[in-house]
């Protein structure tokens, strides 16, 4: 989710951005087939389901995984709901001039999304992490904050 917040950003406040990063996320309309498969896994099991979706692709420590299981199903629900309806943020690509890093996995179902990102904003860094899905993108720090790092470095005060 954090990604659409992202892309939503450079939209409608990007005047209070240095830069953006952007992990694992597209500015395109969501994938309807994705999103009712996330949305009849929350109506039927729950939070407890969710995160054992998440368990399948990586270790989950016991904190995460309370942390998980302590979202509010409904909110999630809501969430899925809305974002089908949404129709994305594409316009916004050629007007995000702010330097903007933008990774993602090569397993996640999101890569081609992201890499097409990359031929319509003007001053973007693209970042493909081999072998990982969208969990993984996020959560193998050992993988990512070198490439944030990089990228921070670059990026003028």
């Amino acid at each position: 989710m954090g990604g659409q917040i992202g892309f939503a950003l450079a939209q409608y406040a990007a005047a209070r951005f240095a830069s953006l990063i952007i992990g694992g996320a597209d500015p395109y309309r969501a994938n309807s087939a994705e999103y009712e498969s996330w949305l009849r896994t929350l109506q039927q099991g729950g939070m407890a389901a969710f995160v054992q979706v998440w368990e399948q692709q990586m270790p989950v420590s016991p904190a995460l995984r309370a942390r998980l299981l302590a979202n509010d199903v409904e909110a999630m629900i809501a969430y899925r709901v809305k974002r089908q309806e949404h129709p994305g943020f594409t316009e916004v690509l050629p007007t995000m001039t702010m330097p903007c890093l933008l990774y993602v996995g090569e397993a996640d179902n999101r890569y081609a999304g992201v890499k097409a990102c990359e031929a319509y904003m003007p001053n973007v860094t693209f970042v493909s992490l081999p072998d990982l899905n969208h969990v993984e993108g996020f959560s193998r720090r050992d993988l990512v904050l070198p490439h944030i790092t990089r990228f921070l470095a670059t990026v003028a005060s």
